[in-house]
């Protein structure tokens, strides 16, 4: 009979900064991931898109993608090469900004670890509320003129908003209370650690 090998995970909590009411997903992610492979998870968790710049944030340092045309600070990590196993005893809160121009800033905790059976190669997400902004909607700002706009039927702007923003929700009407997690499961499912 073969022995059942068991693998350390971390539990996050992760929440969307400056909006009310949070946003948030609680993840459990591999050890042994890269800070880019996170971001991707969080992407996925998130339903974001995916075509933004991101960072994480801690007290002293920076893990950031090299830029060609600055020179890589001694205090930037390369998410790419830089592990959350390395800092992840030291840091249980951190930042997690996508999109330097909307700022999208989220509140990542960590909240503790778990082994599981090998058989799981991929982060699950165990809960979460609401659905994130739409891409490009102007940062927390601009998400509440966009709520105030889809929330008056009245508005001018209305169905032209909606309509914009069906190309964050695969045609589906906005909902900013819709969250399923077997939907943000299904995309996590694919990322294999």
């Amino acid at each position: 009979m073969p022995i059942k090998t068991k693998r350390t995970y971390y539990q996050l909590q992760i929440t969307l900064q400056h909006i009310e009411p949070p946003i948030w997903r609680r993840m459990l992610v591999p050890g042994g991931i890269t800070f880019h492979k996170l971001h991707k998870i969080i992407q996925a968790a998130f339903d974001w898109q995916d075509y933004h710049e991101y960072s994480f944030q801690f007290e002293d340092f920076l893990v950031i993608l090299p830029n060609p045309d600055f020179q890589f600070h001694e205090t930037e990590k390369n998410p790419k090469k830089f592990k959350l196993e390395q800092v992840i005893d030291e840091y249980c809160q951190f930042t997690y900004e996508y999109d330097f121009g909307d700022g999208w800033e989220h509140e990542m905790i960590f909240e503790k670890a778990v082994q599981l059976e090998e058989e799981v190669h991929h982060p699950v997400c165990l809960d979460g509320e609401r659905h994130r902004p739409p891409e490009d909607v102007g940062g927390p700002g601009g998400y509440e003129e966009f709520l105030r706009v889809i929330r008056d039927p009245e508005d001018e702007d209305h169905d032209h908003m909606l309509l914009w923003a069906e190309k964050d929700t695969g045609g589906r009407k906005f909902d900013p209370e819709y969250f399923y997690r077997q939907a943000a499961n299904r995309k996590l499912a694919k990322i294999t650690c």
